[in-house]
């Protein structure tokens, strides 16, 4: 066995605990052959009462390259030793810290110890609920404003503003609440001088346009008498130009108090050839500087004003894998010592590991599933395999906490809409959303992505809500999907494990207690036939018969979910979709 093909660590990232008495641990191997991987453990001194127990993957029939378990005790997890029991056909051999050994020679892997604040918690009324970002200055005007805005039916554009605002949104909450929605995160909201409103200017003002104090209060308490959250968005990385205190640097120069809260490169502020960093090297948002103390304090000021002046329920911070990751550990200390269920997720575009230690953020915007899902079911740039391994992959990568809570997008502010991505195929489109609403996570939908709204990239994907041409068979698709998810735990908290059936079909299965809920997809051109063994769900306590096999036919570029369950020691199978 090549041991360069496996690997585990006694890090975080492959062993971490989730109770002070349960641990998960996990093992990536990449050998070809079929294989199967147990953990061997024991106490430290207590060698001669060695335990073992077989890793699952995230394949029903083992044949992932991801193998994980979760050990409980009755008592905290104090020096457990382990190692790997790796068996492929007829071989087996013991991955140690220094490779595969051919007996277990007295090498191992140990964990020492679980401090209480060692355990990432995350906030549970998240798990696996849908969500709906908006972009209020497109979304719905629900009272006039003195100001001028385009006309609404207009094509947006990079300067002009529509009048969106959040009485619109108020006045809107029943259409959410009417479509499932549980939790609704706002782009900002804070006094800019821009449209989109990445340029903060007043972290401690509501922009008129959108509204006073009181708006943002009222929005809250009516969300929440719905049983639907708000989220607001923190653009911390960096502030607006014509913020007063970078205005006070211009004018001051080093005599300005706020001269380090930024990174410049010379005595003076030179606006023209622009000596400060600022995202995208773009002039209107220099970038904050996290060294500071006193910039510190402000935005944790801001962090935790909002919560208490509004009661809202999370944060989302804007690109927050270029904010310093101490800050972000104050950031979170001082949010949910006010709350310990606020939600905080982080933009990113990349792997999200690094905030994700359990000392940073709860979550972050799952991009790379976006990337992966377009790059199957609508390129189809890779196949079903590349498919399956990327997803399991994912899975794997991050804290099990986290999975039931990542923002899993298609779309948003800053993309292509996923309609337009699809090329208005119908039918390509519900297999992503269906895929979206049975996959583990957070489903968000982006704004008008249930109407039916196509766009381009910015400006484009940023219309207004067209309330009068709203797209009445993809939001009727929308309803029931969501309603789906509510109607089944397994949907929403089950387990994942994939579904090899055929070589054209993409499946899986949720899993949570004695309910087993399978979606296929057929992204080919033809309909095709399969034939579906329940003899594979072993978990469930049923006789084996002689017939175990049911016959299934998926529709061309279609999918189909079906819920197997054990009622009275026998298997029902009911279609869903």
């Amino acid at each position: 066995m090549n041991q360069y093909l496996c690997k585990h660590k006694e890090t975080k990232e492959y062993i971490y605990p989730i109770r002070r008495n349960s641990l998960i641990i996990k093992f990536e191997c990449h050998l070809e052959k079929p294989i199967q991987v147990n953990l061997i453990y024991w106490k430290r001194f207590n060698e001669s009462r060695k335990k073992t127990i077989k890793l699952e993957s995230y394949d029903l029939e083992n044949k992932s390259n991801y193998y994980f378990c979760e050990l409980t005790f009755k008592e905290p997890v104090r020096y457990l030793n382990y190692c790997f029991e790796v068996i492929s056909y007829n071989e087996k051999r013991y991955y140690t810290p220094t490779g595969f050994k051919e007996t277990q020679n007295g090498e191992y892997f140990e964990f020492q110890s679980t401090n209480e604040l060692d355990i990432f918690t995350i906030p549970s009324w998240a798990e696996g609920i849908t969500g709906y970002h908006i972009f209020p200055d497109r979304f719905h005007i629900g009272k006039e404003s003195n100001q001028s805005f385009q006309n609404w039916e207009n094509k947006p554009d990079r300067i002009s503003s529509f009048g969106g605002n959040l009485q619109g949104i108020s006045n809107k909450l029943d259409y959410l609440n009417e479509l499932g929605i549980e939790v609704i995160f706002l782009t900002p909201i804070f006094t800019s001088n821009s449209n989109h409103k990445y340029d903060t200017v007043n972290y401690f003002e509501i922009d008129p346009s959108f509204g006073t104090l009181n708006d943002l209060q009222n929005l809250v308490d009516l969300a929440h008498k719905k049983q639907i959250k708000i989220v607001l968005d923190g653009v911390f990385n960096h502030i607006g130009y014509y913020s007063f205190q970078f205005q006070d640097v211009i004018k001051l120069g080093k005599e300005s108090q706020y001269w380090n809260w930024f990174y410049i490169n010379g005595d003076n502020i030179d606006t023209e050839n622009v000596n400060y960093e600022c995202v995208g090297d773009y002039k209107w948002m220099p970038k904050l500087r996290y060294s500071s103390p006193s910039l510190r304090a402000f935005i944790l000021s801001v962090g935790t004003y909002w919560i208490k002046e509004t009661n809202i329920d999370g944060w989302r911070l804007d690109v927050a894998d270029e904010v310093d990751y101490t800050f972000l550990q104050e950031f979170r200390k001082a949010t949910k010592s006010i709350n310990q269920e606020i939600l905080l997720i982080g933009e990113t575009w990349h792997d999200g590991r690094d905030l994700l230690r359990g000392d940073q953020l709860d979550s972050v915007m799952n991009y790379l599933f976006r990337t992966n899902v377009i790059e199957y079911f609508i390129n189809r740039s890779i196949d079903k395999f590349d498919f399956q391994s990327r997803i399991e992959k994912l899975l794997f990568s991050y804290p099990i906490q986290v999975t039931n809570i990542l923002y899993n997008l298609l779309g948003s502010h800053d993309t292509k809409r996923i309609l337009t991505v699809c090329e208005g195929d119908l039918s390509i489109f519900k297999m992503v959303i269906g895929f979206q609403m049975t996959y583990p996570g957070m489903p968000i939908i982006y704004y008008g992505d249930e109407a039916g709204t196509e766009g381009e990239t910015d400006p484009d994907c940023r219309a207004t809500m067209k309330w009068a041409s709203i797209n009445q068979d993809i939001l009727r698709f929308y309803q029931k999907m969501i309603q789906l998810r509510k109607e089944h735990k397994a949907l929403t908290i089950g387990d994942f494990k994939h579904l090899d059936l055929d070589e054209s079909i993409y499946g899986f299965v949720r899993k949570y207690e004695t309910a087993s809920i399978i979606t296929l997809f057929n992204t080919t051109e033809s309909g095709k036939s399969i034939n579906l063994d329940i003899s594979i769900f072993k978990s469930l306590n049923v006789p084996k018969k002689k017939e175990q096999n049911i016959k299934l036919f998926i529709e061309s570029k279609a999918f189909r979910i079906i819920k197997i369950v054990e009622v009275d020691m026998e298997i029902r199978i009911e279609d869903l979709i």
